[in-house]
């Protein structure tokens, strides 16, 4: 019962958006990744590269510790496999990159790249994980950053401890970034 309105909770809570003025539930939203950006970044994607975004307005953005909020791995075929509340979810890169901050980090191991995205195309098949609301390595569902570490074979959390973050991606030298817009706050 705790685990389902834990669940029930950060999905409500998370989808808060906050502007001045007031709080909104719903409604239309804009972003800072504009048409410009858009094309620039799919002038360099490469199947196999990370991303890792950010929301300005989302309460989720401010619950998780870091910069970056969420993380998502480009397959290809203008695809982003990514692990949402609902679970696994494969988007158009379009939908993705609809936010206000992105950073795109590559990892130049092409054997590493492809078995990444063999990894993430199976799970996303497969539809046998769920969003894990208790941010646990013991099981078999996954949070964002820990379904793009496992894809990657856990380079960023080696040792399987504690929550993977999306900015630990910055620090594993895996990976480099290849683009980036990000406000300095």
């Amino acid at each position: 019962m705790w685990y389902n309105f834990k669940k029930w909770f950060l999905r409500w809570f998370s989808d808060i958006r906050l502007y001045k003025g007031g709080i909104i539930f719903f409604g239309d939203s804009h972003y800072d990744i504009k048409g410009k950006e858009t094309r620039e970044i799919l002038d360099i994607i490469q199947p196999g590269d990370v991303f890792l975004r950010r929301y300005d307005h989302y309460l989720g953005s401010i619950l998780i510790q870091g910069y970056w909020s969420h993380a998502g791995i480009y397959v290809g075929d203008n695809s982003v496999i990514h692990m949402i509340g609902k679970g696994l979810t494969k988007d158009d890169i379009l939908v993705f990159l609809r936010c206000d901050d992105i950073i795109v980090l590559r990892n130049e191991n092409e054997e590493k790249k492809s078995k990444a995205i063999e990894t993430a195309l199976k799970l996303y098949e497969e539809n046998t994980c769920e969003y894990d609301y208790d941010f646990a390595s013991n099981n078999k569902n996954f949070y964002c950053t820990e379904f793009v570490d496992r894809c990657y074979d856990y380079v960023v959390n080696v040792d399987g401890k504690g929550i993977t973050l999306p900015d630990e991606f910055l620090n594993c030298k895996e990976f480099k970034t290849v683009w980036e817009m990000k406000k300095n706050i």
